[in-house]
């Protein structure tokens, strides 16, 4: 999303992002369990871990938040009471029994609430694909299922000896094809749309809104049995967003871009693993009710593989980013546009580190050459003189511009085919250029390249003594002067060696 997010900021709009960490996620207790750890100190952690490997990548947003942790947690339980009162209020709740399991790790002195065998302690086979699932959900077709629906449950921590009903809350859409309409409004890609259609026709406009526990944001009504939170994948799930929303309005005077009211285009942004609570869930939240409004659009993707393996972090098969990013002499700017090019958007995706390197290095020897080629040339012009654009490369490069907008577009996202046109620009530089030549490339390649390799564009943008980043419409300027040093990229190429310090040790072999 962050080259999604800098392609609108060159096309001049006025772009808003968030993003939050989930604390109360099942899985947080599961290993906070196993490390003897305080589950908020252990999600924070990761909170603070993921913030710097992203930045790390010149990723950032401008509000990215532990919504469950400090000061943060009493703004979180505000959004999330307001809109389970506003679900309550519009009818589109109701309140049933559902099967549990209950496992023998429990003890008396555990609370009813942990008794539940649910979440990161359930394993299980998906009733739709028979893959090996767990928690509530498929990560091989995107289903989300009822514990007592899977096939095989097993405790991870024990074993299953009873099942019992327990009553929460569910969101129930009764209007007829409500959230297809949705779906279709929002532009949800076949592939993901095939599995919200396939949830619906098994299970009807409906989801679970609330589960027994005591780590999250409690939801009360004397309808319960025992003290419900709110569930991850769903209201829990929304109420991120709208936090998201309040802390963006905060001190602007302007409403949350999430109220009934608000114009802003809303883009959202997740895995296959959360089509379901996406589509349903927050989608549901958002139509349930009279106060909130749900998002334009909702980008999906894949897995990204490791050597032909999903990338998991509780076995160790996984590169962090950051380590990555912290290679020393590695130029983050071509890092980021070969991850691009992997991007799982139609199928999974494998990152192969003999393959990636060799890109990475083809990618990082091209590109410099072509940016010294030109640096050279404006640098051998007398001083102060001034620099203006080819108007017959400026046609190919409005060519180019156009194709690249097609790629990003938010009615059929393809971030993967992202880069073709920075590499063709390539092209059209041929032999050493003249002083035209040069700025007209250098400035294209600001242009085409600044959602992909931020760092380099705008220090060529700067060098010609442009302001702020590079803005499309901005494009065939004329520079009166260069400020500073001729930039280049930074950085070096890579050798397997790097690589192999990142993968897990039975890879680096």
């Amino acid at each position: 999303m962050d080259i999604v997010q800098k392609h609108l900021k060159r096309a001049g709009h006025n772009v808003r992002s968030g993003l939050t960490t989930d604390g109360f996620e099942n899985h947080v207790l599961v290993r906070a369990a196993r490390e003897n750890i305080d589950p908020s100190d252990l999600a924070h952690g990761c909170h603070i871990g993921i913030v710097e490997d992203l930045a790390s990548l010149d990723i950032t947003f401008d509000h990215f938040d532990d919504p469950a942790y400090g000061k943060n947690l009493q703004r979180f339980s505000d959004v999330s009471n307001a809109l389970m009162d506003a679900l309550s209020a519009a009818g589109s709740l109701e309140f049933r029994a559902a099967r549990l399991p209950v496992d023998d790790a429990s003890s008396a002195v555990m609370s009813p609430e942990e008794r539940f065998c649910i979440g990161g302690w359930f394993g299980a086979t998906c009733p739709v694909c028979e893959a090996a699932a767990g928690s509530f959900f498929c990560e091989q077709c995107g289903h989300h299922f009822e514990p007592d629906e899977a096939l095989n449950p097993v405790s991870r921590r024990g074993r299953i000896q009873e099942w019992t009903d327990n009553i929460s809350a569910f969101l129930s859409i009764s209007q007829n094809d409500q959230l297809l309409r949705a779906w279709g409004d929002a532009a949800i890609e076949t592939g993901f749309l095939d599995i919200g259609m396939r949830y619906v026709a098994r299970k009807g406009q409906q989801m679970r809104l609330t589960v027994p526990g005591l780590h999250g944001l409690a939801w009360n009504s004397p309808q319960f049995n025992t003290r419900q939170i709110l569930f991850s994948y769903s209201s829990l799930l929304y109420a991120h967003s709208l936090y998201c929303g309040q802390k963006d309005s905060d001190g602007s005077g302007a409403t949350s871009p999430f109220a009934r009211d608000s114009d802003t285009f809303l883009i959202g942004a997740t895995g296959i693993d959360n089509t379901i609570p996406m589509l349903v869930g927050v989608t549901g939240c958002a139509l349930g009710q009279e106060s909130f409004r749900r998002f334009d659009r909702i980008f999906f993707n894949y897995f990204l593989q490791l050597n032909g393996s999903k990338f998991s972090t509780s076995r160790g098969h996984v590169i962090w980013a950051g380590e990555i990013a912290r290679i020393p002499g590695i130029s983050i700017d071509v890092l980021r546009l070969c991850l691009s090019e992997i991007c799982p958007e139609e199928a999974r995706t494998d990152l192969v580190p003999e393959q990636f390197i060799d890109r990475y290095n083809a990618i990082f020897d091209e590109n410099s050459a072509a940016i010294s080629r030109c640096t050279d040339a404006i640098n051998a012009m007398p001083a102060f003189s001034g620099c203006y654009v080819n108007d017959a490369m400026m046609i190919a490069l409005d060519r180019l511009y156009e194709q690249q907008c097609a790629s990003l577009s938010l009615e059929h996202l393809r971030v993967s085919q992202a880069s073709r046109p920075v590499i063709e620009w390539l092209n059209y530089l041929d032999g050493i250029p003249d002083d035209q030549t040069a700025y007209t490339w250098l400035m294209g390649f600001s242009i085409l390249a600044w959602p992909l390799m931020p760092r380099i564009t705008e220090a060529v943008w700067h060098w010609f003594g442009h302001a702020g980043h590079p803005v499309a419409a901005c494009a065939s300027l004329p520079s009166s002067e260069r400020i500073g040093s001729a930039p280049k990229i930074d950085g070096r190429r890579l050798m397997a060696a790097d690589i192999d310090r990142c993968l897990p040790g039975r890879f680096a072999a």
